[in-house]
């Protein structure tokens, strides 16, 4: 049996992180309303280019797309953080890690006391 520790698809979030921001990387959130709102700019573009609108027209609506998009991508983006956050919790609660047995914790113990005496009566050359 291996002493490293392999991660689990759970242990991808920091116990002691107080917010997602800790973690190094964007947060849902941001990432969701970036890409509705590009979507909703290229989407609004396109069918203004389709439709021969003038281009001042077109890009105005563009740009209310892409902020109307941003806004409603953020809130879902953040409702799907909280359902993930709340999940989480749920299944740490409902299944803790679970502690050594006492066995292993003699074996451990014991493959210890060997390696160490194993160190002290070395034989000279």
């Amino acid at each position: 049996m291996s002493d490293v520790y392999e991660a689990s698809d759970v242990d991808l979030v920091d116990d002691n992180a107080e917010s997602p921001d800790q973690f190094g990387g964007e947060r849902p959130a941001r990432i969701v309303g970036g890409v509705l709102g590009l979507m909703g700019f290229v989407t609004a573009l396109l069918v203004g280019l389709l439709n021969a609108n003038p281009g001042l027209i077109i890009v105005t609506r563009a740009l209310v797309a892409l902020i109307v998009c941003c806004v409603i991508g953020r809130i879902i983006g953040r409702i799907g953080e909280i359902c993930v956050e709340e999940f989480l919790m749920r299944y740490r609660e409902e299944n803790p890690i679970p502690g050594m047995p006492e066995a292993l914790k003699r074996l451990y113990k014991k493959r210890a006391d060997q390696e160490a005496l194993k160190g002290q009566f070395t034989p000279k050359a």
